[in-house]
């Protein structure tokens, strides 16, 4: 049986410490932190405020290449939590021979969701993992976006 996915957006605002971010992914019920490195969380929010670069940055030279190459990043999933590590996936795109290819390649959350960002590509997190991981709004001192 295929896990439920849940569409999530990434709220506007991190929290950063000199060692960490904390990244929070949301939607209209419940939210997601995600704790990254404060690098990392600067690419999110950098992408995620369409800040650019006089040079690329990693992200950004990543979907160069993706998109030079016939690609497009169509979505991205975190879909396990293993030892309070998780997991993600990044689906890619390829035009091969008039035939729309898909491949799954395994990746960070954090690259994951700096690429959605910079692509403006869907955001998802299974219901497994939100069950696990996820807070109430209300708990999160989130306001509505």
């Amino acid at each position: 049986m295929k896990e439920k996915l849940v569409k999530m957006d990434v709220y506007p605002h991190a929290y950063h410490t000199d060692r960490y971010s904390e990244i929070i992914l949301v939607n209209d019920k419940i939210a997601l932190p995600i704790y990254v490195s404060f690098s990392q969380g600067e690419s999110i929010m950098n992408g995620l405020a369409g800040k650019r670069f006089h040079r690329p940055l990693t992200h950004d030279l990543f979907i160069q290449v993706v998109n030079l190459l016939g690609g497009a990043i169509k979505k991205v999933v975190i879909d396990d939590l293993v030892e309070g590590i998780f997991l993600a996936k990044l689906y890619i795109e390829f035009s091969r021979n008039g035939k729309i290819e898909e491949m799954v390649v395994d990746a960070r959350p954090s690259d994951c969701i700096a690429l959605a960002v910079r692509e403006g590509c869907d955001i998802f997190v299974s219901e497994k993992v939100l069950e696990e991981a996820g807070r109430s709004r209300e708990e999160m001192g989130i306001e509505n976006l």
